[in-house]
């Protein structure tokens, strides 16, 4: 299981008419990460436009994926979002009922 910062990006390519970008790990493992829900909405507004879409490239250290207009998305989300059962278990906040107190 790859752990946090394990996960670098060795080659990415874009596919425009899916929104997707077919991303090779160093692992040797490839996915296909989606990113047709973020089309047109606020930062992402840019990537919609295919010319810009297909200018993806890796980021330093294989750590990212990259945008022009400084968009970018970590590798390790990238990775998690296609690998959901490896992603760190987040720790469960514990909340204390006795100070929560329903309205009359």
């Amino acid at each position: 299981m790859p752990k946090v910062l394990d996960n670098i990006i060795t080659a990415a390519v874009a596919d425009p008419m899916t929104h997707t970008v077919t991303v090779t790990w160093a692992n040797g493992v490839t996915t296909i990460n989606q990113f047709d829900h973020l089309m047109g909405k606020g930062v992402f507004a840019a990537i919609a436009d295919p010319a810009v879409f297909t200018q993806v490239r890796v980021g330093d250290r294989g750590r990212s994926l990259e945008w022009p207009g400084e968009i970018d998305f970590c590798a390790d989300a990238l990775w998690f979002e296609t690998h959901p059962a490896e992603a760190p278990q987040q720790p469960q906040r514990k909340v204390d009922t006795a100070t929560h107190h329903a309205a009359p």
